[in-house]
């Protein structure tokens, strides 16, 4: 008697959380990448569990790398994969204002393709991949900072390349400067010049480009004059002489990623 006293009692409890789980499952539903897209401009949610991903490494594995972001660089407008802006953005930074001063992209040579994983932070300019084990000698990561559009109205905050260019040879001039043609390349030689200290430039009417190459890595300033875009990157020493698939690289790049209507 009791036992059938006891469950009439708990069967309308049963009968209430059930309905409360029909009514309202996505409450206790994972997360989707459909749901991530749709996200508000927020802060990310940096919370865990215990021995729990973050809210937002949850979220970002979900993000399909070539899930298209906006971004507006003055009169142009892009829509660039996720994976290959630098630094990737957070989960909840998908649907921010896609008006911007200036973006980053990142990038393999020779073949144009997104690094495996967010490099931002890691000084790696030749990382192992699931898809690239072992990287040859050619295959380099380029890192691309700060590509701004200028024209009227949208004034550049520092110097581009021909600006840079032409204030060396300025400079220079009482250094016994010498201009050296290397592989392209107009080699700025003084007697500053070292081994693993030197600046090369080039520039035509669509493009300027000034390196200044260290030790360990060459930093790069590009100015995509046809697009009025400037950009700066870094690129390992040992393949600076690639620089050609760099800054068309960039080019390709940003041209594929603009919509039709531009």
């Amino acid at each position: 008697m009791w036992g059938k006293s006891q469950n009439r009692l708990r069967l309308p409890s049963v009968v209430a959380l059930l309905a409360f789980y029909l009514l309202v499952p996505r409450a206790f539903a994972a997360e989707t990448a459909e749901d991530v897209y749709k996200l508000p401009c927020t802060e990310p949610d940096l919370s865990a569990e215990p021995g729990h991903l973050t809210k937002e490494a949850e979220r970002r594995r979900l993000i399909d790398p070539a899930h298209p972001v906006a971004v507006n660089l003055g009169l142009l407008k892009f829509e660039i994969p996720w994976a290959y802006i630098y630094p990737r953005p957070f989960s909840t930074h998908l649907n921010c204002n896609p008006n911007r001063k200036s973006v980053g992209i990142i990038f393999w040579i020779p073949d144009l393709k997104a690094p495996e994983r967010d490099l931002w932070g890691i000084p790696e300019f030749h990382p192992s991949e699931t898809d690239r084990p072992n990287p040859g000698p050619d295959d380099s990561v380029i890192r691309v900072t700060g590509i701004q559009y200028y024209g009227q109205g949208y004034p550049l905050k520092e110097s581009n390349a021909d600006q840079r260019i032409d204030k060396l040879l300025r400079l220079y001039q009482d250094d016994g400067l010498t201009i050296i043609d290397q592989d392209g390349l107009s080699k700025m030689q003084t007697k500053y010049t070292t081994r693993d200290n030197d600046q090369y430039y080039f520039r035509n009417d669509k493009d300027s480009l000034l390196l200044s190459c260290m030790p360990t890595y060459c930093q790069a300033y590009l100015d995509l004059k046809d697009m009025n875009l400037t950009a700066q990157f870094a690129i390992r020493r040992e393949v600076f002489r690639k620089y050609q698939q760099a800054s068309r690289g960039i080019r390709t790049l940003l041209m594929r990623w603009m919509p039709e209507k531009n």
